[in-house]
């Protein structure tokens, strides 16, 4: 029953995500991104090639966890989640239109 809440929270919070409804802040690490509500914290994360989506509550207990690596099946695209989490804090897209913008005043 725990891992069907945790999936439901998941796939609400990927929803939100892309709607552009919940701010992703990174960890010092840069591999690791959290997002709050209210006194929860959600994390997703990649480590030694696992990506792992935790949640805790409000006494930092950890009261969620699905991952994606090594032997586990990629639940839901967690994969290109954490892809999505990272492009929205290191705007890598930001970076390549400038660049083809300097390289459009070259022509």
């Amino acid at each position: 029953m725990e891992a069907n809440k945790t999936l439901s929270v998941y796939n609400k919070v990927r929803k939100l995500t892309k709607e552009g409804k919940l701010h992703w802040n990174e960890e010092a690490d840069g591999n690791t991104f959290y997002t709050s509500i209210n006194d929860f914290k959600i994390y997703i994360g990649k480590s030694a090639g696992t990506i792992s989506f935790e949640l805790f509550n409000h006494l930092n207990t950890k009261i969620g966890l699905l991952e994606y690596g090594g032997y586990s099946p990629d639940i839901e695209g967690l994969d290109s989640f954490y892809m999505q989490v990272r492009k929205l804090i290191t705007k890598t897209e930001d970076g390549l239109d400038d660049l083809l913008d300097q390289l459009d005043k070259i022509d």
